[in-house]
């Protein structure tokens, strides 16, 4: 009878796992990281000296990423993965200058706390994602590029004034092409970025830009690199001219129209994008 009971209670635990749904252990809402960005995030600035003193919920989340196995990974959908790589590489930059707030740096190029005085802070520093070990210059080079969506550049946040603006939300799949859309508008249509004078004829724009060109190209209808290839700053400014306000659009119909224009690259501001 006691035997004949066991098995029963094992059958009836077995049918119920069985048609219980599988529970998600990748949590694609990524709410740890977006509790901890609503705490520290203020216009568009972050509270570094606070959040050094309680860094335990980013400890956590940066083990729920680590923790993810490669096959939870690989039946991740295109969309939760692009906002999974964001998401590791603001978090771990904050975690970086967690780890060495206040900076006051020496070298004289940079702003004292900047995160470029931190060093090798891109290349040297690995953490662990789906069981891949990786820097955030392989997660914005090799991965995040990789992904062929240049807006990723308004989103992934380098812990500096001039870099994209951090969001008091962490990034989610469901929903991440509304926001990149948002953040790149952001980015774009801030006169810091970019800066037309029709008169002279003359764009400023961030520098941000000359660093990624070719990652625009298919952004303005060149599926394939032409022969001869369009020069770094006609690419960029028809991917601006694409993305501003009707009335800048109109001036520009023609190639002459493109190239009548010069483009001027801002002088990029490292200070450390800090609330405090």
């Amino acid at each position: 009878m006691k035997r004949f009971t066991s098995n029963v209670i094992v059958l009836i635990a077995t049918l119920v796992a069985s048609s219980a749904p599988a529970f998600a252990a990748v949590d694609l809402q990524h709410t740890l990281f977006t509790e901890d960005l609503k705490q520290y995030v203020e216009n568009d600035l972050v509270h570094y000296k606070k959040w050094k003193l309680h860094p335990e919920q980013l400890e956590k989340y940066l083990k729920s990423l680590a923790d993810i196995s490669q096959d939870e990974y690989e039946k991740l959908s295109k969309q939760d993965k692009e906002a999974l790589w964001i998401n590791a590489y603001n978090a771990f930059t904050i975690k970086v200058v967690l780890d060495h707030y206040p900076i006051n740096g020496k070298d004289p190029y940079y702003p004292k706390n900047s995160f470029r005085q931190i060093p090798d802070a891109w290349e040297e520093y690995f953490f662990v994602v789906a069981g891949r070990r990786v820097s955030l210059y392989d997660i914005e080079h090799d991965i995040g590029r990789r992904l062929h969506d240049p807006r990723i550049h308004f989103a992934v946040v380098c812990a500096a004034k001039g870099c994209a603006k951090i969001n008091k939300d962490a990034y989610i799949g469901k929903t991440i092409d509304a926001a990149l859309e948002a953040q790149t508008d952001k980015f774009i249509l801030n006169t810091q970025n970019v800066e037309f004078d029709h008169k002279q004829k003359v764009v400023r724009v961030s520098k941000l830009f000359s660093w990624f060109p070719l990652d625009f190209l298919n952004a303005v209808g060149f599926k394939t690199v032409p022969f001869p290839p369009p020069k770094d700053d006609e690419v960029v400014l028809r991917y601006i001219v694409s993305r501003s306000p009707k009335e800048v659009q109109e001036r520009f119909k023609t190639d002459d129209d493109y190239r009548a224009y010069q483009v001027v690259y801002k002088e990029y501001d490292w200070s450390l994008n800090d609330a405090d």
